[in-house]
């Protein structure tokens, strides 16, 4: 059975983002960013049969892929000595 988080386009009460579960509330969050990192990890957590609706601005939902994961450790990247121009 696939278990579909929703996540809408526009704050619900005009202040916060309703992550539902098939329809049925599972969180209420500040940003829409801090709704999508919640919907990924509850997703993630579920396994393999769960997916992500996101709402568009056009109104057309569309899935998300609830693999994304983040990196483990940003890696550094080398100082390089630059010189101007002339």
């Amino acid at each position: 059975m696939t278990r579909v988080y929703e996540i809408p386009y526009q704050p619900d009460d005009g202040s916060s983002w309703t992550v539902r579960l098939a329809g049925v509330p599972v969180g209420r969050f500040p940003s829409r960013f801090e709704a999508l990192r919640a919907a990924v990890n509850l997703a993630a957590a579920d396994g393999a049969g769960a997916t992500i609706g996101v709402e568009g601005a056009d109104g057309i939902w569309r899935p998300f892929g609830s693999d994304a994961k983040r990196p483990v450790s940003v890696q550094a990247v080398p100082m390089r000595r630059l010189s101007a121009v002339r």
